[in-house]
């Protein structure tokens, strides 16, 4: 697995398609793919928004992370950076960027490549 990580409008996505060398490639989208897909695609954008999904149906998302590491540990996992701002005055607002952090966590030990990226720079981490 390599995961990708960086702060919103970073360059992630286009960094995470280099890894693919124009090769045509299945992409599931946190932010309109189901779960299943996920699970099976190469490369999967917006970790951050399945997390917050998951949470809003109160499912653990955690959960989600595990079955991505045991079904789908050969994939590009791409996630926005969402706990270095300000702490959230919303305790639903609190709970996600904990979990969601939790979970990036659990996907980068997994990992055996991370990056962060900012400015459309890739840098390894792990």
């Amino acid at each position: 697995m390599i995961f990708i990580t960086g702060g919103q409008a970073q360059g992630k996505t286009e960094f995470a398609y280099s890894f693919f060398q124009d090769k045509d490639i299945a992409a599931a989208d946190g932010r309109c793919s189901g779960y299943g897909e996920a699970l099976e695609a190469e490369l999967i954008l917006h970790l951050e928004c399945y997390v917050l999904r998951l949470m809003q149906e109160g499912t653990d998302p955690a959960v989600f992370a595990g079955e991505l590491i045991e079904k789908n540990g050969g994939a590009v996992v791409v996630a926005d950076e969402i706990g270095c701002g300000i702490v959230p005055a919303d305790a639903f607002a609190r709970e996600y960027r904990e979990k969601d952090g939790r979970v990036c966590q659990k996907i980068a030990a997994f990992s055996d490549e991370v990056y962060r990226v900012i400015c459309g720079l890739g840098s390894r981490i792990k």
